[in-house]
């Protein structure tokens, strides 16, 4: 968990900062709360897999995006402090087992991959090594199963604008009935018509 020491700036004054800029000044009378999005797509042997594009033609439980696909709607804010991966089988056409990434276990094309994420077609995270992402070479670990990774820039997604995460391979793994989920959590404002609480 990252420490704020008095005077920094956190995950809640970043989301009304970087809203302030974009003309966004209602963010700071809504709700604030936990988000977490995910996206789930088929590990079918591609090299390239674009988490969140498109997400609106993907029901529960492959995204929890629904109609607002990749942007986040009206009065709708939102830190990416955190991220991980995991892979999910199916056997027909039911879920029986989510798995986290380990070095043992995971297919080493899974492991080389390298992470970017896009807002407005601005890439606001640069070819980030999944590698990291692991306990033993995450810094920020608090155990040997801890595959969430937690960055070091918070990256904040105002409302209305597509983000986009992209995992590129060194070389396509295809599983049958198996689907790689990114999940992206931080801090957020959701919207309060009325009452905050």
């Amino acid at each position: 968990m990252i420490n704020f020491g008095r005077g920094a700036i956190t995950p809640q004054k970043k989301t009304i900062s970087v809203n302030d800029k974009f003309g966004n000044r209602g963010i700071k009378k809504q709700q604030g709360s936990t988000v977490v999005k995910y996206d789930t797509l088929p590990l079918d042997g591609r090299t390239e897999y674009r988490f969140f594009e498109n997400s609106n033609t993907r029901d529960f439980p492959f995204s929890n995006c629904g109609t607002d696909g990749n942007k986040l709607g009206v009065g709708y804010s939102m830190v990416v402090e955190r991220a991980y991966l995991s892979l999910v089988a199916q056997a027909e056409g039911v879920f029986d087992s989510v798995e986290q990434l380990t070095l043992a276990g995971t297919n080493a094309n899974i492991l080389l991959a390298e992470f970017n994420f896009f807002i407005a077609n601005s890439q606001v995270i640069r070819t980030l090594p999944i590698q990291s992402w692991l306990p033993e070479f995450n810094k920020l670990a608090e155990n040997n199963l801890n595959t969430n990774y937690e960055f070091d820039t918070q990256i904040v997604i105002p409302p209305l604008l597509e983000f986009v995460a992209t995992l590129r391979l060194p070389a396509g793994v295809k599983i049958v009935d198996t689907f790689i989920r990114l999940t992206i959590e931080g801090s957020g404002a959701i919207i309060a018509p009325r009452n905050t609480f």
